[in-house]
């Protein structure tokens, strides 16, 4: 079964009082935020120890806590953090406000849509697992419509597929994807 994480940086917060997780027969899954980079390490390294073999880190993650976090963990264990095509960075850097963040995984044994909602005070997130790139581009129509502020992917997506997406939502908010 694989075990799945994908983490985002939300002051104030650590994987006790915001996470929340979805389960199939093929996959079982983890949405969870934490404080700050080093709570981040800390938590990936737990999850490594539970047997966890593939991250997805929020934008806020850059190449160098993303590396150390991949070397710590080892070769069997992958881990990707978000980045954003220029155009769509512009966007995000251009947000006035960021305080309703969506994430579009795609994951084994998912048949329909399945959502993971998180809530703290002046932040929500909402995942949705789906199962192919139809799936997808109409889980982030949903978010796009349900006003997230920003959109991000799992590692499944090229740079092919996140295009696939931004123009599914006609560019109404930035997105990024751990697959880039």
């Amino acid at each position: 079964m694989l075990k799945f994480a994908f983490l985002i940086n939300v002051p104030g917060q650590n994987p006790d009082t915001f996470a929340g997780t979805y389960e199939n027969s093929e996959s079982f899954n983890i949405v969870a935020g934490t404080d700050n980079m080093e709570m981040a390490k800390e938590y990936v390294a737990k999850l490594v120890a539970d047997g966890y073999t593939l991250f997805n880190l929020c934008g806020d993650f850059d190449d160098e806590i993303t590396g150390a976090m991949q070397e710590a963990a080892g070769p069997d264990v992958k881990i990707r953090h978000a980045d954003y095509f220029p155009a769509e960075l512009a966007k995000v850097e251009a947000l006035p406000e960021f305080t309703k963040y969506g994430m579009v995984i795609v994951m084994r044994g998912v048949e329909e849509p399945s959502e993971v909602a998180l809530s703290c005070e002046g932040f929500d997130a909402k995942a949705i697992f789906v199962k192919d790139q139809a799936q997808a581009n109409e889980a982030a129509k949903k978010l796009a419509a349900e006003g997230m502020h920003d959109i991000e992917l799992c590692s499944w997506f090229t740079e092919e597929k996140t295009q696939e997406v931004i123009d599914a939502i006609g560019g109404a908010v930035p997105v990024g994807s751990c697959g880039l």
